[in-house]
């Protein structure tokens, strides 16, 4: 047996939100040459297998995973200038948050406003993460990834990446069929950040020294106040807050078209506080927070041990529940929300099947 390879680990222990039984299979790969050899194992054994990260969006269920989860360890880093363009290399096992860290600490420029959120760098072009005016999609020029089918590695162009809001074809059509072994970022050296997000611009201009700061600390400033509020809202992970056993958010916050959005529009005389709806080119997008709050669903509410944060009704907590329990309170939020507004929520996390 390959000698990387655990049995019996405990599920729990290796996601955020600390749920799931026991994995038949467990092993850590630090190279393709490695994850290669897992496959094989796994096919030769006739296993079903799941990729994790850094555990930060994937819930497991209660009996367990009877097959191989495999995390992805590959930590490669390199960068490479050209006048001001900086083409970052980073293997698919790197800490997001700490390479969003090593960024700001360069001087390079396009990730900050990403600061705090947990996971790994190779999970993040498959929901095309983004927060406070940022999606990795601005800045990914390159994905590299390995293909189940063939354990041939290919490559995709940020075009053949096909990016939407907090999606990609890793998570629609190609959904199971390669994982992301590399990311290639082109960001910029010693330009100031791009403040888009309201509320963050808010935050930022608070401080009138923030002007006269070299583009440098500005970079670090907007970190810190990014992580400031993340943390607020108990969307970083701290050992020391039971808000943050969490997926982070739940719910993606849905977006209508013109047609469904007038329907939306039309209920609203009945709620006294107007959501905050933001335009795109991809339609209206609805905050969900606001969606949930206004079906009954409040900050702290907890049943059977699965809860809603008492920081950020985004996020659903364990509290002591069970896999099968926290996905009741989530199947009962989407009901309640579509029996009165007509809108679907879509979960976030991957929710992994036997």
């Amino acid at each position: 047996m390959i000698s990387i390879l655990k049995s019996d680990v405990e599920l729990a222990n290796i996601t955020t939100i600390k749920l799931g039984g026991t994995a038949k299979y467990f092993a850590q790969f630090n190279n393709v040459y490695e994850l290669r050899q897992l496959l094989q194992f796994a096919k030769k054994e006739n296993l079903k297998i799941q990729i994790v990260g850094g555990g930060s969006n994937i819930i497991f269920p209660d009996e367990g995973f009877k097959g191989l989860v495999l995390k992805n360890h590959i930590k490669e880093l390199n960068y490479a200038v050209n006048d001001h363009d900086v083409f970052l290399k980073a293997g698919g096992g790197n800490n997001w948050d700490e390479l969003v860290s090593f960024c700001v600490n360069e001087g390079v420029q396009g990730i900050e406003c990403l600061s705090g959120i947990p996971g790994s760098v190779g999970a993040t072009p498959i929901q095309n993460v983004g927060a406070y005016g940022q999606e990795v999609s601005d800045t990914i020029v390159h994905v590299q990834a390995l293909r189940l089918e063939d354990l041939a590695i290919v490559n995709f162009n940020r075009d053949e990446c096909g990016f939407g809001y907090r999606t990609s074809i890793f998570k629609r059509e190609q959904k199971d069929k390669y994982i992301i072994t590399e990311v290639t970022f082109m960001l910029k050296l010693n330009k100031e950040p791009e403040l888009k997000y309201t509320e963050l611009k808010n935050e930022v201009e608070k401080n009138s020294d923030y002007i006269n700061y070299s583009n440098q600390d500005k970079l670090k400033f907007v970190r810190d106040i990014v992580i400031s509020i993340r943390k607020r809202k108990s969307m970083v992970i701290d050992a020391n807050d039971k808000n943050s056993v969490s997926c982070g958010s739940f719910f993606m916050n849905p977006v209508l078209n013109e047609e469904e959005y007038k329907k939306f529009e039309e209920n609203l005389f009945h709620f006294p506080i107007k959501p905050k709806v933001f335009q795109s080119a991809e339609g209206y997008k609805i905050p969900a927070a606001w969606l949930i709050e206004n079906s009954g669903f409040h900050k702290g509410m907890n049943k059977n041990g699965a809860a809603i944060s008492e920081n950020h009704s985004l996020a659903l907590v364990n509290r002591a529940c069970t896999t099968e329990q926290l996905l009741e309170l989530a199947a009962e939020i989407k009901n309640k929300v579509k029996h009165l507004f007509g809108i679907n929520l879509t979960m976030e996390p991957v929710v992994v099947n036997n």
